[in-house]
Parts: structure tokens; C-alpha cells; sequence
């Protein structure tokens, strides 16, 4: 059952947003001017309950390329083919979407050249229920927010915003 935030809480949340979880406790107490006993005991649990912290890669410094994959599907076969992808080694994530008119997975991939970007292609086109395939690379970051909306933290403040997902 989720909980509401506290005052500290949602400061800290949102220490922990802006640091991408990368602030020790006592460094946390200090910045925020609450005891060290309010932010010691867990970090890990906010990061748990509230936070979902990802990584972005630097691969490309040692020659890898990062790919997006945006596939259509048919047939019920989003969540095979999903599990099936994560088993290849340049797969680094999927998720399941939902919103643009037939892009049923999103995949990021991780491949050295062009020859491998076009094989992959071609096998994930090949796949069983696999209708299109189209796939973009970032080739810049121009700029990342780590926060999450005033109006979102207040909600979390009154609770409001807080509903338990049952998965």
C-alpha cells in the first residue's frame, strides 16, 4: 500500500531525481537541512517506491552505436516477440507502448556497424509477427531533467496522485 510524502520525502525524492540517486544519505541531510536520522534510514526505500532510476549509456566513446527500435505488431504476439528480443545479446531493454498509431515495442539495441545494424534489421523483420520495423539512433543528448513536476510532488504531498498498480 502506497504511502503519502512528507514534506522531507518529497525534498528528497527529488534530490534523489536531481542526483540520479548518486547522494549519500548525510549528504542529502546537510543539502536539506533535516536531521541525519530522517534521510539515513532509507534512501533505497524511496528509490524503491517512488523512483524507477535508469541508466544512460556511454558505449559510445568504445565504437557501439545506440539503435531504437519502434516495431509494429500483429497477430498477439507483442509480449513473444518482446521476451524473444531480450534473449539477443545487443538487446539492452523493451517495453510494451501504446499511443502512436502501430508501434507496439519499443527496443534499444547496442550494434558496431552498419553490416550489423542491417542483419539485425533484417532478423527482427523476419520475426513472427513482426510487421514493420522503424528504427532511429541518437547521435546527441542535447539535455536530460532529472525532476518531477511541482504540480506532481504536491499530488504526492496529498496523496492524491498516489493509486497502488496491481501487476
Amino acid at each position: 500500500m502506497a504511502t503519502s510524502l512528507s514534506k522531507h520525502d518529497a525534498e528528497i525524492v527529488k534530490e534523489l531525481l536531481t542526483t540520479r540517486a548518486e547522494i549519500a544519505a548525510r549528504l542529502l541531510s546537510e543539502k536539506l537541512g533535516i536531521s541525519p536520522s530522517a534521510a539515513q534510514p532509507t534512501p533505497k526505500e524511496w528509490g524503491r517506491q517512488y523512483l524507477a532510476i535508469s541508466y544512460s549509456s556511454t558505449l559510445e566513446k568504445y565504437g557501439w552505436r545506440q539503435i531504437e527500435f519502434l516495431i509494429a505488431t500483429v497477430g498477439g504476439k507483442t509480449m513473444a516477440i518482446g521476451k524473444e528480443l531480450l534473449k539477443r545479446d545487443q538487446v539492452a531493454y523493451v517495453a510494451r507502448t501504446i499511443g502512436q498509431f502501430n508501434i507496439d515495442l519499443r527496443v534499444e539495441v547496442f550494434v558496431r556497424s552498419n553490416d550489423d545494424l542491417i542483419n539485425l534489421i533484417e532478423e527482427v523483420k523476419a520475426m513472427d509477427g513482426v510487421k514493420e520495423l522503424i528504427w532511429s539512433e541518437i547521435i546527441e543528448v542535447v539535455g536530460r531533467k532529472n525532476h518531477i513536476p511541482a504540480e506532481t510532488l504536491a499530488a504526492l504531498k496529498r496523496k492524491a496522485a498516489i493509486k497502488t498498480i496491481r501487476r
